[in-house]
């Protein structure tokens, strides 16, 4: 019949080190921890350069008035999807009633006539559709007081448009005229 495992023995443990090898153990022990502190220090500062880097190299509007959209994201629920636009990243459509999402596309670039550039964003190489192209979205900006998609339709295959108001795409009121009776002279 095979017999129990043995348990250790007195005989068969390691003899405790001398008090100096010992000081040496712990002493190499925290300096590889401190090492590894340190490696992953830098590689979390290495990582919000790039996060940084990224985000400058975007062009967010002629005075920067997109750049508050880039940390966040917004989403509109249809009776099948769940769409969500994070701009200057991706945009996506979940099943409502659960599954995974599915890649409508990345950012691609500012999608807007010569005139009004900044008025259409476009989202490229989404999730392949089957049997035909990556889906891709054009977000089309609109005017108004809070930032919301409002809208998302397929109005060709696997070719989303999105329409998102935001604050950021109203054109600003020009300059108050001075009036006539305004006269500042000494």
């Amino acid at each position: 019949p095979p017999q129990p495992a043995a348990s250790p023995t007195e005989e068969d443990k390691m003899p405790p080190y001398d008090e100096q090898t010992q000081a040496f153990i712990d002493a190499a022990q925290e300096a590889r921890s401190k090492f590894e502190e340190a490696e992953r220090s830098l590689r979390d500062m290495e990582e919000s350069i790039r996060n940084l880097e990224q985000e400058i190299s975007f062009d967010f509007g002629p005075n920067g008035e997109f750049a508050y959209l880039y940390s966040q994201c917004y989403e509109l629920t249809t009776n099948e999807y769940v769409y969500r636009l994070c701009p200057f990243k991706l945009v996506s459509q979940k099943p409502k009633l659960g599954g995974s999402p599915t890649s409508l596309g990345t950012w691609g670039s500012w999608a807007g006539p010569d005139h009004d550039k900044f008025s259409a964003m476009k989202y490229e190489q989404g999730t392949g559709c089957w049997q035909g192209p990556n889906r891709s979205t054009t977000v089309r900006l609109l005017c108004g007081k809070e930032t919301v998609v409002t809208s998302t339709t397929e109005p060709s295959r696997c070719e989303y448009l999105m329409e998102l108001m935001t604050p950021a795409a109203c054109a600003e009121p020009p300059p108050d005229p001075p009036a006539d009776g305004d006269h500042d002279e000494l």
